[in-house]
């Protein structure tokens, strides 16, 4: 409770009295032996109603499961929440050495990530400015990259058709494309994250078709949805 009440300002029972209304609708819940609160089994249920906002997650898999195999590296699946990148998904290759750079469930400002900069390209031009310009203030949590940088990043993917992204981590390097739903909108991004050196330009390329195959087959399956 001292938690709690230190990280939201509010007075302890002002605190308690919240606390007890997200117990009563089973929301939160507490352990009776270290007296610490816990999200309650109604969330998990909520979770299970936004579902089919997320269905990428699901119609993903097979190409996840597939593009991690092939190239031995990370594979993300990420949709947008507001100016944020929501990642759902996460596959580890059979390379030894793994990109874990983002966990699933993270949130992260569109354009930090890869798969958060294929996402940008692939809005309205306008929509994508207005996306960086709120998100500017914020990347300075995120290493060195600036705005400008990440504007030139976001306009090279609109060119190429994918985003390459080598600076979301010291020696990793990423490539990542949108994928769309039927009436042509956003439906999130796959990206694949890999040490520098597995990402030269050549397989870049490479990886870039593979990448291009299984999210035609991923939006396929959108549109039949």
């Amino acid at each position: 409770m001292a938690d709690i009440a230190r990280e939201t300002g509010l007075e302890r029972p002002t605190a308690h009295r919240i606390l007890q209304g997200l117990i009563a609708e089973g929301m939160a819940s507490q352990n009776e032996a270290t007296r610490r609160y816990h999200l309650g089994s109604f969330i998990y249920e909520l979770g299970l109603l936004a579902e089919p906002r997320f269905h990428l997650r699901e119609m993903a898999r097979p190409a996840i499961d597939l593009l991690a195999d092939q190239t031995g590296d990370t594979v993300f699946a990420a949709v947008r929440g507001g100016n944020d990148a929501l990642c759902v998904e996460r596959k580890a290759g059979n390379f030894p050495i793994k990109a874990f750079t983002v966990e699933v469930g993270s949130r992260l400002p569109l354009g930090i990530g890869c798969g958060g900069v294929a996402m940008l390209a692939a809005l309205p031009k306008e929509e994508a400015e207005s996306i960086l310009a709120y998100n500017a203030p914020r990347l300075s949590a995120y290493g060195d990259i600036t705005a400008s940088e990440l504007a030139e990043l976001v306009a090279a993917a609109r060119t190429r058709g994918y985003a390459v992204n080598p600076r979301r981590a010291p020696g990793i390097a990423a490539i990542g494309m949108a994928v769309r739903r039927a009436d042509g909108g956003l439906a999130g991004s796959i990206s694949i994250a890999a040490i520098e050196s597995r990402l030269p330009p050549d397989r870049i390329e490479k990886i870039a078709r593979l990448l291009r195959t299984e999210i035609r087959k991923v939006e396929k399956m959108l549109c039949s949805s």
